[in-house]
């Protein structure tokens, strides 16, 4: 089930989710989780390389997490996540266990719910529980393991397409990260950066400044580097010199978290199921409507 919801809607949400969230003012260098390559394969690889990968996920978003056991079930359908302290168990279903990408959007959308019952924040036992997991793994910087799996059609997704893009679009453009970097993480990039121009800039409510942020080294170390310098530094493990922007992003500071005031589960309007039916047709029968409308209009007049 696609939830009914518009670019205002999935915005407010946005907001009214990082004020309850009160998460740390993030930094350019290390929002956003890359998944390179090597990440990729480490889903896939084997299973004690995919719980190397939880284990990077879980950490971006600020969870803790000391060890991860996987386990694999044909038929299970959604994944099932236990926890005993910062040790993570997965029942997975066996279709994903080839595919990075969906198993990309699994581990964004479990490190999502972690962070959600870290931070306490009420549930509503609808649909907008499950909007808000997909927009709170975006507001952790896991925004491209999301898009990922939307891109390549796999995953489980309550929001439509072009709103998770909509959603990664907007927190990009308030935090001021830049086009660039918030291309960098993603392999199909022309969606989001038609969106750029016209997504809003309005800043997203954060905690102050932490002294120090973590970044992570060519080898995969974690390094800590100060809040707000521009340097470099050297791994001690692999002891090579690795440059680092820490500089923060831009929000709105406040000392303590919103109450997440419980939302209806958005309904579409006829002409807004029209409007949303038009805008998911792909770009060029987009276009040929709007030469076909235009044509007519010409014609009539």
């Amino acid at each position: 089930m696609k939830l009914e919801a518009t670019e205002r809607w999935t915005r407010d949400r946005l907001v009214a989710l990082a004020a309850a969230l009160h998460l740390p003012c993030p930094v350019r260098e290390s929002f956003l989780f890359d998944a390179d390559h090597a990440f990729r394969g480490s889903c896939t690889e084997s299973d004690t390389t995919l719980q190397r990968a939880i284990k990077r996920v879980f950490e971006h978003a600020g969870v803790g997490c000391e060890t991860a056991v996987v386990l694999w079930k044909a038929g299970l359908g959604a994944t099932r996540v236990d926890r005993d302290g910062d040790s993570w168990f997965f029942e997975i279903d066996s279709q994903w266990r080839g595919s990075a990408e969906g198993l990309g959007v699994i581990l964004a959308h479990e490190a999502a719910r972690a962070l959600l019952a870290l931070r306490k924040i009420p549930r509503a036992h609808t649909a907008v529980d499950l909007a808000d997991v997909e927009l709170s793994a975006i507001l952790a910087g896991l925004g491209a393991l999301v898009l990922r799996g939307v891109d390549a059609g796999v995953g489980p997704v309550v929001l439509r397409p072009r709103l998770v893009r909509y959603a990664y679009a907007h927190v990009t453009a308030s935090l001021a990260i830049g086009l660039a970097r918030a291309l960098d993480v993603l392999p199909r990039k022309l969606h989001v950066t038609l969106l750029w121009p016209r997504v809003s800039r309005r800043r997203l409510p954060t905690r102050a400044l932490d002294a120090h942020v973590i970044i992570r080294c060519f080898c995969a170390r974690r390094l800590r580097v100060p809040t707000g310098a521009i340097g470099v530094t050297t791994c001690p493990a692999c002891k090579r010199k690795r440059p680092f922007d820490g500089r923060a992003c831009r929000t709105e500071a406040i000392a303590q978290p919103r109450p997440l005031a419980p939302v209806p589960v958005p309904v579409a309007t006829s002409w807004q199921r029209l409007g949303i039916a038009f805008v998911e047709l792909p770009l060029a029968a987009r276009v040929a409507a709007i030469l076909v409308v235009a044509l007519v209009v010409v014609a009539l007049i």
